[in-house]
């Protein structure tokens, strides 16, 4: 299941959309990747109590454990780098996401349990809220 949440109140954003849909396709696909038939995955849109505009992605998925989050962040990386590993890709979603939040001055955060799922989120600062 994939479903998508909205706060009412969200503004318009001063942000490259071609980047931002970059990201969004990127968290998206892994989280979908990921998670097994049965599974959920929701896109939330909320702004944060800083103003800021928060895009999470969460899912029901495989997980990551804590000491392989810094590989799944790294370019290339993938955590199963068998040449049978399940999961095709080449490790660059979470890496360019990360970076396009950054070119908009704003930032990527991964939090993720294995058996429970994982969640990111990207935060684009308030001075991207246009006028």
């Amino acid at each position: 299941t994939v479903q998508f949440e909205s706060a009412d109140d969200l503004p318009e954003l001063r942000a490259d959309p071609r980047a931002l849909k970059q990201i969004l396709l990127n968290l998206l696909s892994n989280a979908v990747k990921f998670t097994p038939n049965g599974g959920k995955v929701v896109l939330r849109v909320a702004r944060a109590p800083d103003n800021s505009i928060l895009f999470t992605v969460r899912d029901t998925g495989i997980g990551i454990a804590a000491e392989d989050l810094p590989q799944a962040m790294a370019v290339f990386g993938q955590i199963d780098g068998t040449l049978n590993r399940k999961h095709a890709g080449a490790g660059l979603g979470l890496p360019i996401s990360r970076a396009l939040a950054e070119l908009h001055g704003g930032h990527l955060d991964l939090t993720s349990e294995p058996g429970v799922g994982t969640t990111v989120t990207v935060q684009l600062p308030s001075d991207r809220i246009a006028a």
